[in-house]
């Protein structure tokens, strides 16, 4: 009996280790600070962009990531918000209606706002490449594989 609590105690810790650190690795993907590694400049290539399209792509970038970073900690926090409360709860209550209100519409700013960013950036690019920006950059506010919202 002894022996099965360790085994379920080390397979709970590596669980939760595997959770923390896959959530760490793909939180804000789309929000990495523009640098000299970053590897933004795909977008050059694979969108054929002349010098000073690639310019402005890359300034709409920069510009971007301090209100894109502070979103997704708005979001984390509001994750962590909602579900304190759901554990505090054992029933649905105002607060946790309030709660989920608040966190559905964070999620939403997010994803109005991110829409727009990639509308600005692809109207920096040649029309037909623009067009193929947003079919890839969509997935980002709208996952079609399974018709869910991506939580950022």
């Amino acid at each position: 009996m002894k022996r099965l609590v360790v085994i379920l105690a080390l397979a709970v810790l590596l669980g939760a280790g595997a959770y923390a650190l896959s959530y760490g690795i793909a939180r804000c993907t789309f929000c990495r600070a523009p640098g000299a590694d970053d590897p933004s400049s795909w977008l050059h290539q694979e969108f054929h962009l002349n010098e000073a399209q690639y310019a402005q792509v890359k300034k709409l970038e920069t510009d971007y990531y301090p209100h894109c970073a502070d979103m997704c900690s708005r979001i984390e926090q509001s994750h962590l918000a909602l579900k304190k409360l759901i554990l505090a709860n054992g029933s649905m209550t105002p607060e946790v209606e309030a709660a989920l209100t608040k966190d559905n519409a964070v999620q939403q700013q997010c994803r109005e706002d991110m829409l727009r960013h990639f509308y600005e950036v692809s109207q920096a690019m040649p029309p037909a490449e623009g067009r193929r920006y947003l079919q890839i950059m969509q997935a980002q506010v709208v996952d079609t594989s399974n018709a869910k919202v991506l939580q950022h």
